[in-house]
């Protein structure tokens, strides 16, 4: 501009005034509900994308620098990449749908290992309990991880070094009691009178 490369506005910011001979590129912050995402010499932000549509809520919220991210209720697709609309999801329980073109889609179902993430519509691997040194509680299922718990021999000894270690301190605790008992007793011993010093055995006699 004016012979002059101007220098463009930072994302989260809109173009108020271009530079000139003696001034600089003039920006301002977005307003709210608006954003941009990258440098840029626009006179304006793009408008936010709403979520407050039928069977839709925000998975993430509008910044000054990202758009809002939207997603369907369980039980329902989004219709585009943008999920402008959220239409009935078709497929039995425990398929996923593929997007195959414009509000088209197909039912793929899950791995044998796998359970579908009903909100997010991604099958997603189940949990493998004996890889983790654990035993299966609930296996899963086609919408449902497994769950797994720590096998009982370990929790058996877990409870029996728990339970060695506090009566080794009981033993502890009464031995060092009594000790302190025997002490205490030993320094209120009265001491004994022995009269005047002299040879307390009446029957001995002088060699």
């Amino acid at each position: 501009m004016n012979g002059r490369c101007c220098k463009l506005c930072p994302p989260g910011q809109y173009l108020e005034g271009f530079c000139t001979k003696t001034t600089e590129t003039v920006c301002r912050p977005c307003p709210d509900n608006f954003f941009s995402q990258q440098y840029n010499a626009f006179n304006k932000c793009m408008p936010c994308q709403s979520c407050q549509g039928a069977h839709k809520e925000y998975e993430e919220k509008c910044s000054s620098t990202t758009n809002a991210k939207c997603l369907c209720h369980p039980g329902f697709l989004c219709s585009d990449d943008a999920c402008s609309q959220c239409v009935e999801n078709m497929c039995d329980v425990g398929e996923k749908a593929v997007k195959t073109g414009p509000k088209q889609h197909k039912c793929q179902p899950c791995r044998d290992d796998e359970y579908l993430d009903v909100k997010m519509n991604i099958c997603r691997p189940r949990l493998q309990c004996s890889k983790e040194g654990l035993v299966v509680q609930f296996p899963g299922n086609k919408t449902h991880n497994a769950v797994c718990r720590r096998h009982e021999r370990h929790v058996y000894m877990i409870l029996g070094i728990g339970c060695g270690v506090l009566v080794l301190l009981l033993v502890t605790l009464s031995l060092v009691t009594k000790k302190c008992r025997a002490g205490d007793s030993l320094s209120r011993r009265p001491v004994e009178e022995i009269g005047d010093g002299t040879d307390c055995n009446l029957n001995s006699k002088a060699p």
